[in-house]
């Protein structure tokens, strides 16, 4: 599917083919820190599991037994690993500077997700691994940890380090909390970390090729670009007491 989505310009499309922005093309320096840590937990998976995972999961759960189990943890857990995601498609929206516009990124959040959440589920599939806690056999690689790691590094790709620091403490604390809960092996995270960095860069890669395929244009009203503007404030419902957030675009 990749390889069909990188090569599948058409001849007839070449010449009327928008400027491409070549910041989007693919660099094997790219590959570089995703490439460690597929290699890493993939190698403690087949080689080191006794040696590496089971020792850290009996570190993690003479914690538990001191510490307690976080209640409500996994329950949080399955909505903070979108945080990032979420930051990175709105944040441009409040005024931040960002490398895509919205519709570019809601197209490669897309492309990302598909390339790397795809991936996830089928090695979940194909590979028989038992959870620490014996639940299931889906254990490798953790998908919570793969969706984090996509939306941190789209952040860090789209706005920078400076932003990109802040998804990906959220992402490695939401890896952190499935050790900790007894969810996932050390293995399961690792891979889960450079399988979500890889899928991001898949998704800029795939970026322009997939826009050229569908004929998808810029956003535009007139001859201008189209801007869209957003404010949130803090509200409170008069009814419950509750403190809510509101949001306000203008187009």
């Amino acid at each position: 599917m990749l390889l069909a989505l990188l090569l599948g310009s058409w001849p007839g499309q070449a010449q009327t083919a928008r400027q491409r922005d070549t910041s989007s093309v693919f660099k094997a320096t790219q590959l570089i820190a995703p490439g460690l840590l597929l290699a890493t937990g993939l190698g403690i998976h087949l080689t080191g599991h006794e040696a590496i995972d089971v020792p850290v999961y009996q570190t993690f759960a003479h914690l538990r037994e001191e510490k307690g189990v976080l209640k409500g943890a996994d329950a949080v857990l399955k909505y903070v690993p979108v945080v990032p995601m979420v930051v990175d498609l709105g944040l441009g929206l409040t005024g931040v500077p960002s490398k895509y516009d919205l519709q570019d990124r809601v197209i490669e959040a897309g492309l990302a997700s598909l390339v790397a959440g795809g991936t996830c589920l089928l090695l979940k599939n194909v590979i028989t691994a038992a959870r620490p806690d014996m639940t299931n056999y889906n254990s490798f690689p953790s998908g919570h940890t793969v969706l984090g790691f996509v939306g941190a590094e789209l952040v860090r790709m789209n706005y920078g380090w400076a932003w990109g620091l802040g998804a990906y403490t959220v992402a490695s604390v939401v890896a952190f909390m499935r050790v900790y809960q007894g969810r996932h092996w050390m293995s399961d995270i690792l891979f889960g970390a450079g399988l979500g960095i890889l899928g991001a860069h898949a998704g800029e890669w795939l970026l322009e090729s997939v826009k050229d395929l569908f004929n998808i244009a810029p956003l535009t009203i007139g001859k201008e670009k189209k801007e869209i503007h957003a404010a949130v404030a803090p509200t409170l419902d008069p009814m419950s007491g509750t403190v809510c957030a509101a949001l306000s675009l203008h187009f």
